[in-house]
């Protein structure tokens, strides 16, 4: 149990660091412009847990040296002492004049895990060993070798519709041999926006569509749409081969998919429900209806859009959802 709170208090201890130094960045360099190259100036060098004690058994070394005489254990201590200053040096060296270049994220819906991909780039022509990305709640560790750009990754949970600010994270690496800690802490204004969680049980798509969205649409289907000249490269399967020996000439059929009006998606249709409630059950509504193939109109008090179909329409409507009151 002591042994547990301990190392409790050494938790909470650097996180209170963590959270001073990101402060202090924030309030003297400010959130990051992208591309951002890192200087001398922005990395921190600092001994591992690991690197202490071998700080510890460096000096309980050269007092035993020291206190019987005994060169060689002198001797060694200092060699010792040499190596590790040099792996601060090359946990420094490994990080400096590496760019930050971007940073995405793609939508979400509340609920899920916001995935940050994070856009690194090597412009030297050496290799960087085991560099990490890190924040409060994931992190992500890869090589990245001379002139290459590697993608990291970072989750971080979504609670609420909206816009989504990523956390503060630290771009860092202990290589290499762990001794020391080399990091810079990364402000970039870079934000993933959160749709609202679609309805579990949601009510039937309402049928108050209008107009002529609804026509069947020809291609492949199962319902006779009308014949056209035989091409190569039709199946047999589609030739008219009544229709073909009466005119004498190859006819194919063309098959055509009905398909349902439009519906409209609209604010009012849910009566007296909250707001967050209405919000997720138009989710579910679009998510339906994009997956029955059914063209969709979304109407609330602030916006509208028309009836439509596809990915940017789907998105735009989630969009605006996301973004309603705020």
């Amino acid at each position: 149990m002591v042994s547990l709170a301990l190392s409790a208090d050494r938790f909470k201890f650097s996180q209170r660091i963590d959270r001073w130094l990101t402060q202090r960045v924030r309030q003297r360099r400010g959130l990051l412009k992208l591309p951002f190259t890192l200087e001398y100036r922005h990395i921190y060098v600092m001994p591992t847990r690991f690197g202490a004690w071998f700080g510890l058994l460096l000096v309980t070394t050269a007092l035993g040296g020291l206190n019987f005489n005994n060169n060689m254990a002198l001797l060694l201590g200092f060699l010792l002492a040499a190596i590790a200053q040099l792996t601060a040096l090359l946990a420094y060296r490994n990080l400096v004049g590496l760019s930050l270049t971007s940073v995405h994220a793609r939508p979400v819906f509340a609920g899920e895990m916001a995935r940050f991909r994070i856009y690194i780039k090597n412009q030297e022509a050496r290799p960087r060993f085991s560099t990490s990305v890190k924040s409060a709640t994931d992190s992500d560790s890869k090589d990245i070798g001379p002139g290459e750009s590697v993608a990291f990754s970072l989750r971080q949970a979504s609670q609420q519709r909206g816009w989504l600010e990523m956390e503060p994270f630290h771009l860092e690496n202990r290589y290499p041999l762990g001794l020391f800690r080399a990091w810079s802490v990364m402000l970039p204004h870079v934000r993933c926006l959160v749709y609202p969680a679609p309805a579990a049980n949601p009510p039937p798509l309402p049928r108050t569509g209008r107009g002529d969205a609804g026509t069947p649409q020809p291609g492949d289907g199962e319902h006779f749409h009308g014949l056209r000249e035989y091409q190569p490269g039709d199946p047999l399967r589609q030739v008219a081969w009544r229709a073909s020996a009466r005119h004498e000439t190859l006819y194919s059929k063309v098959m055509e998919t009905p398909r349902e009006e439009a519906c409209e998606l609209n604010w009012y249709l849910m009566g007296n429900r909250d707001a967050e409630e209405k919000l997720s059950i138009l989710t579910a509504w679009i998510l339906r209806a994009e997956h029955r193939h059914i063209p969709y109109a979304l109407e609330l008090p602030t916006d509208a859009l028309p009836a439509g179909l596809g990915d940017e329409h789907r998105d735009a409507c989630l969009k605006i959802l996301a973004l309603y009151g705020t």
